[in-house]
């Protein structure tokens, strides 16, 4: 290697490490907004608040833009920490919890029939009523993709609740799980709420 690319190489090094290094300072002041109610780490302790801990980037932060346009319905909870910043920081936000390990979170309590039926109906859906299996969307392990939340580890009430809002008014971009959702009977659900989180 000549001394000019070496140059270019060692620089295009520096200038990332910089990079790396500017990221690293900034992400504190985000990550201290949610902190309080997802935990620095996204794994939050209140079943209120949904773990963020390995969710996926790209559906993080497309859901903090909605929360931010105002379209995604959450009653103005995150409207002040949101208007402090900007795309790029939303994006780096979300880049900084996908990056995060998700902790272990069983249901507590859970009998082993329960989970069961929870698995069957996440592994094969129950295609007689229209329940299609819930992996084809959020993966085999609840590790969920860009359109698709990751459901794995996250909280027993957290994810009953989401799936009592999907209505139009509370999650508009959510048509087709608003759909599933009808096709589920209370049990379905109950089961589903009960082996997700150990996933």
């Amino acid at each position: 290697m000549n001394d000019g690319a070496c140059r270019v190489k060692t620089g295009r090094l520096i200038f990332l490490g910089w990079m790396a290094m500017a990221s690293a300072l900034a992400a504190p002041q985000a990550v201290q907004l949610c902190a309080s109610c997802h935990g620095a780490d996204g794994n939050s302790a209140s079943p209120r608040f949904p773990r963020l801990a390995g969710q996926q980037a790209a559906f993080m932060e497309q859901q903090l833009e909605l929360f931010r346009e105002r379209k995604r319905d959450d009653k103005g909870a995150h409207q002040a920490a949101l208007g402090k910043l900007d795309a790029a920081a939303v994006k780096g936000l979300a880049a900084y919890f996908a990056a995060q390990q998700p902790a272990a979170n069983p249901a507590a309590g859970a009998d082993a029939k329960l989970l069961a039926a929870g698995r069957k109906l996440f592994m094969e859906g129950n295609l007689a009523v229209g329940t299609p299996p819930c992996f084809s969307c959020h993966g085999d392990r609840g590790e969920g993709n860009a359109t698709a939340p990751r459901l794995a580890g996250q909280h027993s009430a957290y994810l009953l609740s989401q799936l009592q809002v999907f209505d139009v008014s509370q999650r508009p971009a959510a048509a087709e799980m608003q759909e599933i959702v009808k096709t589920m009977s209370a049990d379905d659900i109950k089961a589903l709420v009960a082996y997700i989180p150990g996933m």
